[in-house]
């Protein structure tokens, strides 16, 4: 077992976190927490989320670009509303604790991997994460140390996990299909209501582009790009470079009037 941050073991990182005040057990979720997740099981992915608290609920700013549109229509209130309380401040404590402990919390991410990574191989499977399941933060460029030695990002110094996000920051965007990013780290960029000319940036620099659809039957093409279902399973980088991922509307999206939802049936009509 490596030593991340100066930490020997994940208890001894639960320990400083706790002597803080903070009582959530994990930093990544379970799989089966996220019915998506639970999906690339099929495929043969062993994935797992990792849940901070979205836009700047937290008093912290966590998805820089978010819209309007995308911060009223957040999958951050989805689920059993019997958990919802429990949830969102496991969340807030997790965001409190990587911004004001970080070297802590990311040594607690850091060993969770490791035992993920451990788990798939056992299961002949492929281990995956998603940073940022409800947040947009830069995960690439979160250091940490290994064996007392500085790595560049967790993202790095786990070579063999499949790291994969949605985001709305172009820059990320723009970086993954430029092959900037670290191999094992897949981007897929996310329309909302008011970023129409990045994601015309993103999809001619042969980047993925989610969009958001208000029916369950999607087009074939969108903006002349070809529409795969995003919500057949979550694994975004089995998919290829230059598509769109489509997604239905759910939750508070299938009410959206701010234009962060492409409705179907308008462009049925400019067709």
């Amino acid at each position: 077992m490596a030593i991340f941050n100066g930490y020997k073991s994940k208890a001894e990182v639960k320990r400083a976190l706790a002597a803080k005040g903070f009582t959530f057990s994990t930093a990544l979720g379970a799989t089966e927490s996220n019915p998506k997740l639970v999906k690339g099981e099929k495929l043969g992915v062993l994935s797992k989320p990792h849940n901070l608290s979205p836009a700047s609920e937290s008093g912290w700013n966590m998805c820089p670009q978010a819209s309007l549109g995308c911060i009223a229509a957040c999958l951050h209130t989805a689920g059993n509303p019997v958990y919802l309380d429990a949830k969102i401040n496991a969340r807030l404590q997790r965001t409190r604790a990587f911004m004001t402990m970080r070297k802590a919390y990311v040594a607690l991410i850091a060993f969770e991997l490791e035992a993920l990574e451990l788990k798939a191989k056992r299961l002949n499977m492929t281990p995956a994460w998603r940073p940022n399941t409800t947040s947009d933060y830069p995960f690439h460029t979160v250091a940490l140390t290994v064996n007392f030695k500085p790595v560049k990002s967790l993202v790095h110094a786990f070579p063999d996990i499949e790291a994969y996000d949605y985001t709305k920051i172009t820059k990320k965007a723009m970086q993954w299909a430029a092959g900037l990013l670290p191999s094992n780290y897949h981007i897929t960029f996310s329309k909302s209501e008011s970023n129409d000319s990045d994601v015309a940036k993103v999809i001619k620099a042969g980047g993925n582009v989610a969009v958001v659809f208000d029916t369950k039957a999607l087009p074939d093409t969108w903006q002349g790009v070809p529409v795969i279902n995003g919500d057949e399973t979550d694994v975004r980088f089995f998919d290829e470079s230059g598509v769109i991922v489509g997604l239905k509307a759910k939750g508070e999206a299938k009410t959206d009037q701010s234009g962060f939802v492409v409705k179907v049936s308008e462009l049925e009509a400019v067709a």
